[in-house]
């Protein structure tokens, strides 16, 4: 919506101040003002009508000048007042599934008579066409007190209808600039103010106009709402207590009849903030404290005070880990183990059940392992790969919490390394301190090619045949990995690294090295990233034994990816960096198959 400073200068004398502050104080304490432009002299400010949707009273420059004389405590000019004529009837219908109110007048005017100059310059200013006396002057009456009205020809004379509409009515209309202002609620006793200006308008520009008669129509006349609120709940909601001249003086300025009775508040709001807007104490609320100034009232530095969220149970994040990041499926066993399992694992059970589901299961198990392969068994039957985990008690020489995990599949090398990974997975997003994975551990379910300790408190390795045997395993391999829960640390807090993402293209080869199999894969990894700036990461491909390859050693592949920094790598930028990742792996005994 477009609004003339000039035209609000006719009903309020206006500070002498930059454009900038007049829209910086409307903004802040009652619409906002997108911007503004200099048109003619005049400064035209452009309001974003979301602010005005529950404020019909400000779709009008009438109403904008009222705040502002308000906001600044500048009187404001009553509307001209102009005796109508007499009551008569058969001007125009009423229909009350549509209207609230229709006003209408009929006049004789002097076709020929112009627009008064200040009436089409008004217009133009906002952006309004002018067409002729009457219609000019019905489209400057709503511009200025918000009311639509229309004009039209009848037996050789004017007929001035000015309707108040339902806003439900209203809405289901072609959207224009009268539909707009009554679809936000118009009261009925604005018909009145058009009605007069118009008339005084009409006058001025052909003092030969008569007004011959008029007809009202009131079906649902706009009542005043009541609100009464208390001196405390002001207090309570806007944070001071502001004095009681001042809430008169705002409340009776916005149009409202107030009065405090001790430490009651009574309002009663004027016909044009009565349809919708002010209806409740919160309402009278939001008028003091704008008015008075947000950026008046009291702004204490707030207090906060930072307490640690509660963590997840480690148990709960090991299993959300396992089967969201990888993929692993979780079971549920008894706490008891089959005795011929617990034989063959080496496993030494002290707690036995009084009454047991079975006479070879009345041990409680000391270890995840031997369930796992009872599960795993039953499994197998139906699938060749698959991985499984359960989180549970085990009660050993102390009840403690374990999670077990295991890998069945055709390939006993490529299941050890999967167990690593997922070991690996669960100290990176449980956040858990360094773990070490070296040396034999001394459980006798563990094959002696393949297993390692976790430190400070596990087991990897794959499981010796003769212990598949016993649990009813005669294809494939198993690797198993147990984790002492109570015996893990997580760090207090996660660490978060933000790596950018690049905006070049990323570069990579593929290295085969052979490598003695006394070297870890970790030291080539890191070894390679450290080798060069442009080295992003580095990824395990494979490896391979064969006739070729010497007793103890093995070919290991590597993917080297590199990042650019500014531009786009050429190829000896590639070939030097390659060079140096070799350079690097040499040192710790890999060597270019």
């Amino acid at each position: 919506m477009k609004i003339s400073r000039d035209w609000l200068a006719d009903y309020v004398p206006l500070p002498d101040c930059a454009p900038e502050q007049l829209a910086h104080e409307l903004t802040l304490k009652t619409v906002e003002v997108e911007g503004y432009d200099l048109v003619e002299g005049d400064v035209v400010f452009e309001i974003d009508n979301k602010s005005l949707t529950h404020r019909p009273d400000l779709w009008s420059h009438y109403g904008i000048a009222r705040e502002l004389s308000v906001l600044y405590g500048l009187p404001l000019a009553p509307l001209p007042q102009v005796v109508r004529p007499p009551s008569t009837t058969g001007l125009t219908a009423a229909d009350p599934a549509w209207h609230r109110r229709i006003l209408a007048l009929r006049c004789t005017v002097d076709s020929s008579v112009p627009t008064p100059a200040f009436v089409r310059d008004r217009l133009r200013r906002i952006g309004a066409p002018s067409r002729n006396l009457c219609a000019d002057l019905s489209a400057y009456v709503m511009f200025a007190v918000g009311q639509p009205s229309d004009v039209r020809s009848s037996d050789g004379s004017l007929v001035l209808e000015i309707p108040t509409l339902l806003p439900s009515r209203a809405r289901r209309s072609a959207r224009t600039e009268a539909s707009v202002r009554q679809e936000k609620g118009l009261d009925t006793q604005r018909a009145d103010q058009a009605a007069d200006l118009f008339l005084h308008l009409l006058t001025e520009a052909d003092p030969s106009a008569v007004a011959l008669g008029e007809e009202d129509l009131v079906l649902a006349a706009t009542r005043r709402a009541e609100i009464e609120v208390s001196l405390a709940e002001l207090e309570s909601r806007i944070g001071v207590r502001l004095p009681p001249d001042e809430i008169l003086r705002i409340l009776r300025a916005l149009g409202c009849t107030a009065e405090i009775t001790g430490e009651l508040l009574r309002v009663v709001a004027p016909s044009w903030r009565s349809t919708g807007d002010l209806s409740l104490p919160v309402d009278i609320v939001e008028e003091l404290a704008r008015i008075h100034g947000f950026d008046a009232l009291p702004a204490p530095r707030p207090v906060v005070t930072l307490t640690p969220s509660p963590r997840l149970p480690l148990s709960r994040r090991v299993r959300e880990v396992l089967a969201a990041r990888g993929g692993a499926t979780e079971v549920l066993t008894y706490p008891w183990s089959a005795d011929h399992l617990l034989t063959a694992c080496g496993l030494d059970a002290d707690l036995a059940i009084s009454h047991p589901p079975a006479p070879d299961r009345a041990r409680l198990r000391p270890s995840l392992v031997p369930n796992l392969l009872e599960a795993a068994a039953a499994n197998l039957r139906y699938y060749d790969e698959f991985s499984i985990f359960e989180v549970g008690t085990v009660f050993a020489a102390a009840e403690r919490t374990s999670a077990g995990i295991l890998l069945a599949g055709p390939d006993g090398a490529g299941l050890f390394r999967r167990a690593k990974g997922l070991v690996d997975l669960v100290r990176r997003y449980c956040h858990l301190t360094a773990l070490d994975l070296s040396g034999a551990p001394t459980p006798a379910w563990t094959d002696q090619s393949a297993r390692l300790a976790i430190r400070p408190g596990g087991t990897l390795a794959l499981v010796r045949p003769s212990v598949l045997r016993a649990a009813g395993i005669d294809r494939g391999a198993i690797a198993c990995v147990e984790l002492d829960l109570g015996a893990l640390r997580a760090h207090p807090s996660r660490e978060n690294r933000y790596t950018p993402v690049g905006d070049l293209p990323e570069s990579d080869f593929d290295l085969s090295v052979l490598a003695a199999d006394t070297v870890p894969w970790s030291l080539f990894a890191d070894s390679a990233s450290r080798a060069h700036a442009l080295v992003q990461r580095v990824a395990y491909v494979g490896e391979y034994r064969g006739s070729r390859i010497p007793a103890d050693h093995r070919s290991l592949t590597l993917r080297v990816t590199l990042r650019p920094r500014s531009a786009t790598l050429t190829a000896s930028e590639i070939a030097t960096a390659r060079s140096e990742v070799l350079a690097a792996l040499e040192r710790v005994g890999a060597r270019l198959r």
